[in-house]
């Protein structure tokens, strides 16, 4: 039978600083424990995180303290199940982590992004006892620094993503940050003559003004390639290459298609277009690092289980990963290459019927499969801390 445990939760409320108002993983990562009866105390991880963006030792000190501090008091009281966290390297002093397992409480990390940014944890991450990592093939990574991981994926809260009654006027919408090849994709899916509207941190930048803003910028990219020529280093030369052409692409998509990119949009528009959109589109694809001149790897996000929760038709790269959690083309529509992306978004707004089969099926996995309780309840029982576990 299944009991109320007691958690203490130490994370941040939002995905991306950079979105107003954003409470996306407060709404995934909190609110399910609480809606299923269990005693969470939250305690919010802004001040460390805080303390790493801006490198200071005395602030994350401070938060360490504080944190423990409200441990040993509701330890004291009542001792914990578990304690949740989702840290990143320069938030915490690791002995803090260390005196909550000295206590006897078994300790999770999670984390996401790790197939091109696992140096944001390999510090923190051999002082828990299990870490929780969203993506499905990053396990050895974990491993290989003595760290023990836990493959616990992406899923959605259906009580905040839901599909709602709104008219469809917007024929393709994609929200995420600019970053990696989606410039050109969206760029791509523009020239072919589709509605896209794209919403995000990073797509729009200031107008250059008329007289300074444009031969100012003729300048830098001059001076650019000057550094190119000289540059002696192929490594060096590959990276200021890479770079220009992305700001190359990044200046015609603004200079053409400027009405179609949009600021970021707080978290309950984002759940509304995906109703007011035919295709709500994804994109896989990252560079390693986030360097321009690295490999693209794929990684699964949110925006994965949230669009078919939200009774989108949604449309993304294909993985294997992906494909695991949906049947591709019958529940979530899958790509290969720009030339399948584009063909399979037409195919779709001209065949209204199958899009919507789309939406339908996609919306029941991810209501029977891809929910977070499910996902705590499975994770509850792995750690053996519900009947059913495996120990």
């Amino acid at each position: 039978m299944s009991r109320c445990l007691r958690i203490l939760q130490l994370m941040s409320a939002t995905t991306n600083v950079a979105v107003p108002q954003n409470r996306l993983w407060l709404r995934n990562l909190h609110e399910p424990l609480v809606e299923m009866g269990h005693d969470v105390v939250l305690l919010p991880a802004e001040e460390g995180r805080r303390a790493r963006a801006e490198h200071d030792a005395r602030e994350r000190e401070r938060f360490s303290e504080a944190m423990l501090a409200r441990f040993r008091r509701e330890h004291a009281k009542r001792p914990f199940d578990l304690f949740f966290a989702y840290l990143m390297d320069g938030m915490i002093d690791p002995a803090a982590i260390d005196e909550i397992r000295s206590a006897g409480v078994p300790t999770c990390n999670f984390s996401c992004n790790n197939v091109h940014q696992f140096d944001l944890v390999d510090g923190l991450s051999p002082h828990f006892d299990f870490n929780l990592h969203s993506e499905r093939d990053v396990g050895d990574k974990f491993r290989r620094i003595d760290a023990n991981p836990l493959w616990f994926p992406m899923a959605a809260n259906p009580r905040y993503y839901h599909p709602m009654a709104l008219p469809r006027t917007i024929d393709a919408s994609f929200v995420g940050q600019c970053y990696a090849r989606r410039p050109w994709y969206v760029l791509r899916v523009l020239t072919e003559g589709i509605d896209l509207q794209v919403y995000g941190p990073g797509w729009l930048r200031p107008p250059p003004r008329r007289m300074v803003g444009r031969p100012a910028r003729a300048a830098r990219r001059a001076m650019a390639l000057v550094r190119i020529g000289v540059e002696r280093d192929p490594t060096s030369r590959h990276l200021r290459t890479a770079a220009m052409a992305n700001e190359d692409l990044r200046t015609r998509l603004e200079s053409e298609y400027r009405a179609h990119l949009h600021e970021p949009v707080a978290d309950d528009e984002m759940v509304s277009l995906y109703s007011r959109s035919s295709m709500s589109l994804g994109f896989l694809e990252v560079f390693d690092q986030h360097d321009p001149s690295a490999r693209v790897v794929q990684h699964v996000h949110l925006r994965e289980f949230e669009a078919p929760m939200c009774g989108a038709c949604y449309v993304t790269n294909y993985s294997e990963e992906l494909a695991e959690f949906f049947e591709p083309d019958l529940e979530v529509v899958m790509w290969r290459n720009e030339h399948e992306l584009v063909e399979k978004v037409k195919f779709y707004l001209t065949h209204p019927a199958q899009a919507q089969g789309i939406r339908d099926a996609g919306l029941r996995r991810a209501l029977d499969c891809h929910t977070y309780e499910r996902r705590f309840t499975d994770l509850f029982r792995r750690l053996g801390l519900l009947s059913g576990g495996v120990g």
